[in-house]
């Protein structure tokens, strides 16, 4: 399965944001071992949003009501307790470039956030950690020893701090130019792999759904 890129998961906290906020949160419920559902409503409409770490399909988007049954999982028990009748006040990206986001919740509306739920989609090391006012954390649907990882150990009462990207790791291009001078770069012989090389938050299967709406083929080379 096709992992959220970086493009996608912008676009889904644009929309939460200028749609969801402020929204009270009504229920919490853990469909499964990696899914989350948390019934949102604000004055016009009540959605369920659906928070995944599955390791092949992380994932935040606005769907269905979960199936009915029961929710035994200690995770979604904390998370009830913490944010049931809390408002969702803001949502934003953690850091530049990086598939993670602090959902925070405060009292009312215009109250400085009491809880964030970081939502992190990176693959394999997705993770939703909710940490309170001072960023420490409280709970964690996977925590993460320091034996497991002594770059960034994941475990109640540490302080949050978010991934970053391995030193060496490929800079992402900024502004237009940039995207442009993408297509002028050894090894770009297809628009597809063009885009993949000069814009590092886009995913393949988003790539092939631009072009296939600007009416290209993926293996056509670039115009220059």
């Amino acid at each position: 399965m096709q992992p959220v890129d970086v493009t996608t998961l912008m676009a889904v906290c644009h929309d939460l944001a200028a749609n969801w906020l402020p929204a009270r949160c009504e229920q919490v419920v853990q469909v499964n071992t990696t899914t989350l559902a948390i019934a949102l409503r604000t004055l016009e409409q009540r959605r369920w949003l659906t928070v995944s770490w599955h390791p092949q399909a992380a994932r935040l988007h606005l769907g269905d009501a979960p199936p009915k049954g029961p929710d035994t999982f200690t995770f979604s028990q904390q998370l009830k307790h913490q944010l049931n009748q809390l408002a969702l006040v803001a949502i934003s990206s953690v850091a530049p470039w990086e598939r993670a986001l602090d959902l925070q919740f405060g009292r009312r509306p215009g109250d400085p956030p009491q809880w964030h739920l970081y939502v992190e989609i990176m693959g394999k090391y997705s993770n939703v950690i909710l940490a309170n006012a001072q960023h420490q954390i409280v709970t964690a649907a996977h925590q993460v020893s320091d034996q497991q990882s002594r770059v960034r150990p994941i475990q109640t009462g540490d302080p949050y701090r978010a991934a970053t990207r391995p030193s060496g790791g490929t800079a992402q291009p900024l502004g237009i130019p940039s995207f442009l001078a993408g297509a002028h770069q050894p090894g770009a012989d297809h628009s597809a792999k063009m885009l993949m090389q000069s814009y590092g938050g886009l995913s393949s299967a988003l790539v092939k759904t631009l072009l296939g709406a600007a009416q290209l083929q993926p293996e056509q080379p670039p115009i220059r």
